[in-house]
């Protein structure tokens, strides 16, 4: 099986796929770079190269039935694959992991991840210097995080539960996976062991970070999912879309 990481930037995603690896590798199964032309050269885990149907089905293929494997990825897949996607999910070759935060917190994570680039002349993030900027990124993101999640059977971790409740989060991924593990010892991977980009690792950093307008500002781009997606885990939203990309008429929804 293979099973993709989706993470929006800032969102607490890589910590959520060291977790994923950390229980899949206490349960028996390597975590080791896959020999496939689905997988990134030049790192050392398995990210995603290309979320096209070719990548994705030599992931699976060479990954096999008798294996599970983690791989990461922050890309979008075309609205073509939706249905394909949810086939190889249904039927166990595929499971989708998606993560997610309170939009305000991802733009100021990404507004440090910025500044520190810049700083250090790191590739990456290095435009982003507003919460303009963040926004828009976080924005483009959402709708990424919407698709990777409206497919039936998709796992969505919240960043809260992920960071400060992880033995919740390591409960709902062996569910999904039908796998246990030792509790400690993947905790020790994912948080001590493995290098997960912490940044400030607060909660709710908008309270004190953001003033008023810029928290008026806020909801009023992101109102929404706030509301629906991180209070109160709306399942209507997803299936709603869902609904929607398999729709024979389905116009464009963005």
């Amino acid at each position: 099986m293979l099973v993709i990481c989706y993470g929006i930037p800032k969102s607490g995603s890589t910590l959520a796929y060291e977790l994923v690896k950390g229980i899949l590798k206490d349960a028996g199964y390597s975590q080791k770079r896959v020999p496939s032309i689905g997988v990134r050269p030049g790192r050392r885990g398995n990210y995603i190269a290309a979320m096209t149907r070719d990548a994705v089905a030599d992931l699976v293929k060479v990954i096999g039935p008798d294996r599970i494997v983690a791989a990461k990825t922050h890309m979008e897949f075309s609205d073509d694959m939706f249905g394909w996607l949810e086939e190889l999910q249904s039927t166990r070759k595929l499971q989708v992991i998606a993560s997610y935060r309170d939009p305000r917190d991802m733009c100021l994570s990404l507004i440090d991840h910025g500044a520190e680039a810049r700083a250090s002349g790191r590739q990456g993030f290095t435009q982003i210097s507003d919460l303009t900027r963040a926004a828009n990124l976080i924005e483009d993101a959402i709708w990424r995080f919407r698709k990777w999640a409206s497919l039936r059977g998709s796992l969505r971790l919240f960043y809260e539960t992920v960071a400060f409740a992880p033995d919740e989060a390591i409960d709902a991924i062996e569910k999904v996976l039908g796998v246990t593990s030792d509790h400690d010892e993947v905790k020790r991977h994912a948080f001590e062991d493995a290098f997960t980009q912490k940044n400030k690792a607060r909660r709710n950093r908008y309270h004190d970070e953001l003033d008023e307008t810029q928290k008026a500002e806020m909801l009023a781009r992101f109102g929404p999912f706030i509301e629906r997606v991180c209070g109160r885990s709306d399942e209507q939203w997803f299936t709603g879309f869902r609904e929607q990309m398999l729709a024979p008429d389905k116009a464009d929804l963005r």
